[in-house]
């Protein structure tokens, strides 16, 4: 389970980099404080359903789309390890 929230964290990173947003952009976004990002990006804070959805609205991802990355990621991660 470990890797797959570091797998998690790191595709929630890199989706808001890919639109070259700032932990900031988005968490204005949100309307929250810089801190909320910083945290679930660091896998302080874990997210409901609801927070992701809002979350890849603030990026400008398909909460559908940022789920077919996560799951293609945990494939392609263990037919490396298999």
């Amino acid at each position: 389970n470990r890797c797959k929230q570091e797998l998690l964290l790191s595709l929630f990173r890199a989706a808001r980099e890919e639109k070259g947003l700032h932990q900031t952009d988005v968490a204005d976004a949100l309307g929250r404080p810089q801190s909320f990002v910083s945290k679930y990006e660091a896998g302080a804070r874990r997210l409901d359903l609801l927070e992701l959805k809002e979350i890849c609205d603030a990026i400008g991802i398909e909460l559908t789309e940022f789920v077919r990355r996560f799951e293609t990621a945990l494939e392609a991660r263990g037919r490396r390890e298999g």
